[in-house]
């Protein structure tokens, strides 16, 4: 993921020493009425592969086929983008099918053979059921998504109990045969869609073949990741590529497991020591992070070869509440633990904000809660699309965004009008399909709406 830095903002902030099972039962929760959860005890569904037309595209900036990429790069890249097909599935999950699981994959030479499709199924591991997302190939994605748009008030969490995309283990970021979580197996790059046609680590033409875009496995743009959980400003969210979703969020809690050619000669980022105050360097860590974060206001207008997306604001416990202005994790996992321990992800949205919340035994500090809660407006800078509801909001941060590039100009005029309105889906898994490959294993999402 690209990291675009915002200005300061006053945060919330409580952190609290925990037991690691820090799950109350459902009857418990104070201020919460258990509305739907899941926990894998039945065997999942499925459903065929379906080739991707674009017939109804997400939007035409940077949603696959958008007119960005055909802007920046030129004719070249319409054939680049049609030298492979995509394929998508969706299937629902547990009561009234309240979740859906959406997954992509690539067929590389249009044959009709997926050559190595993502998967969702249930397995059995220690401590009981969970749901595996495995995605073999970095040009797949897995997700689970809310099949309907959630409350305006709403308490989202899960177990996470195994992660593998990428970091170290036992010191070093090769291991089981691959590195930083990416099989060895032939090249490994954002193909078709780059970092922009003036960004490093490539010649920026769209004409050049797979091998020579930007590689995600090392490099300038060497790394891995996952969502344990976003909140996106869209319907039915889907894996698109990665740029598509740097538009697209509003709160999100990541890891981002760079390699160590990207962390060059710098510090990579800091980690906050939540029991010291202090900061430590993110290449002195495992590189299983934990970003907690929200999405800001984007940048209305980027340069030639540039990239649409938001401002990026990481909250800490080192940073005494405010909001950083650089890559700042908040926590960092011990996957070696798992599934023995498992970590749990909430994300909750009142009438004032969001709480984005992280639990478990985390490098260095121990067992923990880690809880953030930002308001929708701090200072004048705002949550990207943070209503729901057309009352929400007044208008004050519309804005034209606006493309002036080599090989074409385009407008998408009144991005954040008044009387606009953009419901809550979350988002949990692998949601790139140019970039991330891995494994992890999951149970007992649940939602909440508050008790009346």
């Amino acid at each position: 993921m690209s990291r675009k830095i915002a200005t300061r903002g006053l945060l919330a902030l409580v952190v609290a020493l925990t037991p690691l099972a820090v799950n109350p039962p459902a009857e418990a929760k104070a201020g919460w009425r258990l509305l739907y959860q899941e926990n894998f005890a039945k065997p999942l569904g499925d459903a065929p592969w379906v080739k991707e037309t674009y017939a109804k595209p997400f939007d035409t900036i940077m949603d696959d086929s958008g007119l960005w990429y055909q802007n920046d790069y030129g004719p070249a890249w319409n054939e680049a983008f049609e030298s492979f097909d995509t394929y998508r599935k969706e299937f629902k999950v547990g009561k009234d099918g309240w979740l859906t699981a959406s997954l992509s994959a690539r067929d590389w030479n249009k044959d009709g053979v997926i050559e190595s499709p993502p998967s969702i199924s249930r397995k059995v591991i220690k401590g009981g059921p969970v749901a595996e997302i495995k995605v073999p190939d970095h040009t797949g994605g897995a997700i689970f998504r809310p099949t309907k748009a959630l409350p305006d008030r709403y308490r989202v969490e899960y177990k996470l109990k195994t992660v593998d995309f990428g970091g170290k283990r036992n010191g070093t970021i090769e291991y089981d045969g691959r590195i930083n979580g990416y099989s060895t197996e032939g090249c490994k790059t954002q193909h078709p869609w780059g970092e922009g046609s003036r960004s490093p680590g490539w010649n920026g033409d769209a004409s050049s073949p797979y091998c020579e875009w930007q590689d995600v496995r090392a490099g300038r743009y060497g790394y891995n990741g996952y969502h344990f959980m976003t909140i996106v400003d869209f319907a039915d969210p889907a894996p698109r590529n990665n740029h598509f979703w740097h538009y697209r969020r509003k709160v999100l809690m990541d890891s981002f497991a760079q390699h160590p050619d990207r962390v060059g000669t710098g510090t990579g980022g800091r980690i906050c020591d939540s029991n010291t105050g202090q900061y430590y360097n993110y290449r002195d860590s495992s590189f299983n992070t934990v970003n907690m974060w929200i999405s800001g206001m984007p940048n209305w207008r980027p340069g030639r070869g540039g990239l649409a997306g938001n401002s990026q604001w990481f909250m800490t416990t080192c940073s005494g509440g405010k909001a950083e202005q650089q890559l700042s994790s908040a926590a960092e996992l011990q996957p070696e633990l798992m599934p023995d321990e498992y970590y749990t992800f909430a994300i909750e949205r009142d009438e004032t904000g969001y709480t984005l919340e992280a639990s478990g035994n985390f490098a260095r500090v121990g067992k923990k809660t880690i809880r953030f809660h930002r308001p929708f407006v701090v200072d004048n800078n705002p949550i990207w699309h943070y209503n729901v509801k057309p009352e929400e909001y007044d208008g004050r941060f519309n804005g034209d965004l606006v493309q002036n590039d080599n090989n074409g100009s385009t407008t998408w005029p009144d991005q954040w009008p008044a009387g606009s309105a953009y419901p809550d889906y979350f988002v949990i898994g692998d949601l790139y399909t140019n970039v991330y490959e891995g494994s992890a294993s999951l149970t007992d999402i649940r939602l909440y709406v508050p008790k009346k």
